[in-house]
């Protein structure tokens, strides 16, 4: 049985579909491919678009009928006994109008396209502009934190108004917006809001505590994502702060430095382990919660903000060549709150190239 790969979404919520065609848009189309014909199948209003647009080597057709259903139904006629893959995500309604025209189905675990994690020279400089975005994002939080007093209670104040997470946060995506990329998710996360790694952060920012900063925009254009964590305190950084920062960053700078093609995933994130834990930082959980270093090392970046590979100690396959991780420790303690590193960066074949060029500081005046 011939076998074939068949898709119908839209790349807003679909990365396969984008990756395969090249194709953005908003409404949901059809990608197929059986044996060496990729088609890709579009509304009326798209085909001028797509026929511009698309990838070279696929034909693109109008939706037959007007509809997906007629176009599937199309395609299962033009190439029949063909076991189908589909993506994890594929609308059920098509699977069960699928199957009951005869069509055989698998939906596999894991990536439907597994060389999405080797970027090529062009997916890397769109990440690489991707990230830029993201450092004009961090550059606005730290002007704003530079730029602002402090009053009384110890918080800040910006143009004569208490600074928020929220209004810090907004600044930050109106950065992004504005050069045409989009925002969702943001981080500003001052004191013990930073313990929790993906809290977003709420209420008053002060002076003398940790401020997590973690923006990750996606380009509108093109749908590939940047990341980039740095950690700020206004003022002087108390002692404790100012050693748990210099440990995460020796931690993702020594990392950095091991990571090559052949290196298994798990022994960058064990290396970050060795450096925290020899500067007395053990990670644990007590009756206030995680403690320490609990996350992965990082996570490979494209067309998911978060996709494989995955620095995690689960993960014992070797790095490849073109690969495109965040490398970002992080320590977390429930008392005062947290810090974390992250840079993006391509494995290379003896060691990585650092695609985040902002500088990592901790204290702002």
């Amino acid at each position: 049985m011939k076998t074939g790969i068949i898709i119908s979404a839209s790349p807003l919520n679909s990365p396969d579909i984008l990756y395969a065609s090249g194709f953005n848009a908003t409404d949901p189309f059809i990608f197929a491919i059986c044996g060496r014909e990729k088609s890709v199948y579009v509304p009326l209003l798209e085909y001028s678009r797509a026929t511009n647009s698309i990838k070279g080597g696929i034909g693109v057709f109008e939706f037959v009928g007007g509809s997906i259903k007629n176009t599937v139904r199309h395609i299962l006629e033009k190439y029949p006994d063909v076991l189908w893959t589909v993506p994890a995500d594929f609308p059920y309604y098509l699977a069960e109008f699928m199957k009951e025209n005869g069509a055989c189905i698998k939906c596999p675990e894991g990536p439907l396209f597994h060389g999405r994690s080797v970027k090529s020279a062009d997916e890397i400089k769109k990440i690489l502009k991707a990230t830029r975005l993201a450092e004009k994002g961090v550059r606005r939080a730290e002007t704003i934190i530079a730029d602002s007093s402090v009053d009384s209670k110890g918080r800040l104040v910006f143009n004569k108004k208490i600074l928020s997470s929220e209004f810090l946060r907004m600044q930050i995506d109106l950065e992004i917006v504005c050069d045409d990329g989009l925002a969702e998710g943001t981080i500003a996360s001052c004191g013990k809001h930073g313990a929790e790694p993906h809290n977003n952060g709420s209420g008053s920012i002060y002076a003398g505590q940790p401020i997590v900063v973690d923006v990750f925009p996606k380009l509108r254009t093109c749908g590939y994502w940047g990341d980039i964590t740095r950690t700020f305190v206004k003022g002087r950084a108390p002692l404790n702060v100012r050693n748990a920062f210099l440990a995460v960053k020796e931690a993702r700078d020594f990392a950095k430095s091991i990571i090559r093609s052949g290196l298994k995933a798990s022994d960058a994130y064990w290396s970050a382990v060795r450096i925290l834990e020899k500067h007395g930082f053990k990670t644990g959980r007590n009756e206030k919660g995680d403690y320490g270093f609990f996350h992965s090392l990082g996570h490979g970046v494209g067309l998911e903000i978060h996709e494989d590979p995955r620095l995690s100690p689960k993960n014992d396959r070797p790095l490849e060549v073109g690969n495109v991780v965040t490398v970002e420790p992080g320590l977390y303690y429930p008392e005062w709150g947290g810090i974390r590193l992250e840079d993006t960066i391509v494995v290379k074949r003896n060691g990585c190239d650092t695609l985040t060029a902002y500088p990592t500081i901790l204290e702002i005046e």
